[in-house]
């Protein structure tokens, strides 16, 4: 991808405010954990966990999991709040709207589905995994409720434009990992691993991706992060965004300063300015140069 494409496929980002999107964002953030089930149930375990990870098609405009040997996997739509089930046989997807349903409800219309689709019961129930969620109702048994659908539509947007934006800046990289969404944390990015022969304790790598707002920063940003975290006192300026330096290091482009503007190609101009800074700024610190 060029980065004239780029600024073509960039969808305008910021027309609500990033308080609208909390309840949004948690709602999706338990609804992804239903496709991360499938993997965990389905799907042979990997030693680093990435079946349960998940990754962004456009043309579906959902996060979905990797495909089963019988070609089957699992999606969720972020604009409509919506669960997918994904065969060789069909050419569209089986829908269920989550608006209304609840987790176990939807866990067992995942069952369900995939039993009528294989042939057979899945080879253990379909679950979540025991993460370290944000709270939220549903979470407790209530149903998901999506009253609004512009915030979705607004996360929908972030997701596009970040899977874009990290393919750009990283692909002339052999060494940058396959972009995914891990649904324990619900960003989404690529690792450029430097040192592939190395244990991951030991191993330099640089992370390049979005998040839809946490804990640290309750609005969606970009981030670029080296391993191991270098000194502040070495880190240089960045022309777009700033450092983050208390916790975990990472350089940072928030929201509130990427929505200053609401032209296509002004935001995607400096997301990819960001990332072009934070990448370089993170291999001089870590002495690495990407293949």
């Amino acid at each position: 991808m060029t980065a004239e494409s780029l600024h073509h496929q960039w969808q305008p980002i910021g027309a609500i405010s990033t308080s609208s999107l909390l309840d949004a964002r948690l709602q999706l953030h338990w609804a992804v954990q239903i496709v991360g089930s499938f993997g965990n149930t389905v799907l042979e375990p990997q030693a680093d966990d990435s079946q349960s990870n998940l990754g962004w098609v456009d043309s579906q405009g959902a996060l979905c999991s990797h495909a089963s040997s019988d070609g089957i996997c699992v999606g969720l739509r972020l604009a409509d709040l919506t669960l997918l089930f994904f065969t060789p046989q069909h050419t569209t997807p089986i829908e269920l709207r989550l608006s209304a349903q609840t987790l176990q409800q939807a866990l067992v219309w995942l069952a369900t589905t995939y039993a009528q689709a294989s042939g057979s019961a899945a080879p253990k129930p379909f679950a979540l995994r025991d993460y370290d969620m944000p709270a939220h109702p549903v979470a407790q048994g209530m149903p998901f409720s999506m009253n609004d659908s512009v915030p979705y539509q607004e996360l929908h947007r972030w997701y596009s434009n970040a899977n874009s934006a990290i393919h750009e800046i990283t692909a002339p990289w052999s060494q940058a990992l396959p972009i995914r969404c891990w649904p324990h944390h619900f960003d989404i990015a690529t690792l450029v691993a430097l040192d592939p022969e190395k244990g991951s304790e030991d191993a330099r790598s640089v992370g390049c991706g979005m998040s839809p707002g946490d804990h640290t920063y309750p609005e969606p940003y970009f981030y670029v992060t080296p391993w191991p975290y270098p000194k502040k006192e070495t880190l240089p300026a960045l022309s777009g965004g700033f450092w983050h330096t208390e916790g975990w290091v990472g350089a940072i482009l928030t929201t509130s300063v990427l929505t200053e503007t609401k032209s296509n190609e002004t935001q995607a101009q400096q997301v990819q300015q960001f990332f072009h800074d934070g990448t370089q700024a993170a291999f001089v610190a870590l002495g690495a140069t990407p293949v």
